[in-house]
């Protein structure tokens, strides 16, 4: 039997969410693994997103294998396997097996993305698509809340490494709780000889909408792998108060990929780009005035920022992974999402290790703040290119969005 759409909906989340606490780990637990390996900032960037080489390695095949398989076992897969990477990274007696096991466990994180967005794309209406797709991409910050505000604990007791093997244990758990729970119904194959060339899969609009993805995924990455030892270095704060600021960085980014859902969905009447616009342009005012504000600047200010900057730079992915997916044609959804993915991966890791890069030659954090911001303001441009068509979404009744 197929399950309801909000069982859909809410194991897409939970495994997203299982799998992102995974990917949250090391930004998270990162002093710990930065004093323990005497890295630079630059070497903590890359190594606290490492695993993202994995998943620019896989994330077409996994968009493939969804075309192909169907989205729960991609997905269930996804968080299983990344679990186990994470226990792999736990035990790794080197540094560098340790970036062997980060590459499966990126391959892992990235999996449940085109399969749970595929799920609940295929779920849900188009005039609920773009609320729903955001609320199930608010797993990522979800995942990142909960690393921030328990991982730091386990370390402190136990160290780095215990804290990662929980994260691995639980996401193996959740991804196990999905396996049982949710039911696909059948899947619709696409009958056209040609839908799987890469041209048709991978249109300009596609190839566009991606390249500012990079840049936006950047300036989340950033954000989210430096943020606590921004505040460590310049504004003395402990590790568990960063952590904290952190972890509200995160619902603040959960919160922020919600309410572009739902502007994109009823304000913009389910157009994609301007709620997009919109949060690039958020964060990269919300960054600038990270680059300006004195350090003498009140904790409260200071923490406005960071919440601001989180809606803009955090908030915009839910938005974007549904445009991509409705730009596909019918019965390439699954490839054109892993290849745009694919085509974002490089962001992942090129903006951490030039953040860290300008930290280390200058010493402080301020031109590096401003190169968030020029991320974000790159991204906008870009994506003022794609071509989206006009859609009218009138307003669902509340019995619809309850069904």
């Amino acid at each position: 039997m197929q399950s309801s759409r909000w069982v859909v909906l809410a194991v897409a989340l939970g495994i997203q969410t299982a799998t992102s606490v995974v990917a949250a780990a090391l930004p998270v637990l990162l002093p710990f693994v930065k004093a323990e390996f005497h890295l630079t900032f630059a070497a903590a960037g890359l190594l606290s997103n490492f695993a993202f080489v994995g998943g620019f390695l896989t994330i077409a095949a996994a968009g493939w294998a969804v075309d192909a398989f169907g989205d729960r076992i991609v997905m269930v897969l996804g968080g299983i396997v990344a679990g186990v990477a994470a226990l792999l990274c736990a035990a790794a007696p080197t540094f560098w097996l340790l970036l062997v096991a980060l590459l499966l466990m990126g391959a892992g994180i990235m999996m449940p993305t085109p399969a749970g967005s595929i799920a609940v794309r295929s779920a849900f209406a188009l005039r609920l698509r773009g609320m729903v797709m955001s609320i199930r991409q608010t797993g990522i910050p979800l995942g990142g809340f909960f690393a921030a505000l328990i991982l730091p604990w386990i370390a402190l007791s136990g160290g780095w490494r215990s804290a990662l093997a929980a994260a691995g244990v639980a996401s193996i758990a959740i991804a196990l709780i999905g396996l049982v729970a949710y039911r696909s119904g059948p899947r619709t194959v696409q009958p056209e000889s040609d839908s799987g060339s890469l041209r048709r899969v991978l249109t300009r609009d596609i190839r566009v909408a991606a390249a500012s993805g990079m840049f936006l995924v950047s300036s989340q990455i950033c954000l989210l792998t430096y943020l606590v030892v921004y505040l460590i270095h310049d504004r003395n704060q402990s590790v568990t108060t960063a952590a904290f600021f952190l972890a509200m960085a995160q619902l603040a980014g959960a919160a922020g990929r919600v309410l572009w859902g739902v502007v994109s969905d009823r304000m913009m009447r389910g157009r994609r780009r301007p709620a997009l616009v919109l949060a690039a342009s958020v964060g990269a005012v919300a960054s600038l005035s990270l680059a300006v504000m004195p350090s003498s600047a009140p904790i409260p200010f200071l923490l406005v920022a960071i919440l601001a900057c989180a809606v803009g730079a955090v908030g915009w992915n839910g938005v974007q992974i549904s445009y991509i997916s409705e730009l596909a044609r019918p019965g390439t959804e699954g490839r054109s999402v892993g290849l745009g993915l694919m085509i974002q991966q490089p962001g992942i890791l090129i903006g951490p290790f030039l953040f860290g890069l300008v930290v280390d030659l200058t010493g402080s954090f301020r031109l590096a703040w401003l190169l968030v911001a020029g991320f974000l303001g790159t991204a906008l441009l870009i994506m003022m290119a794609t071509r989206e068509m006009p859609r009218i979404t009138p307003h669902p009744p509340a019995a619809e969005i309850i069904a």
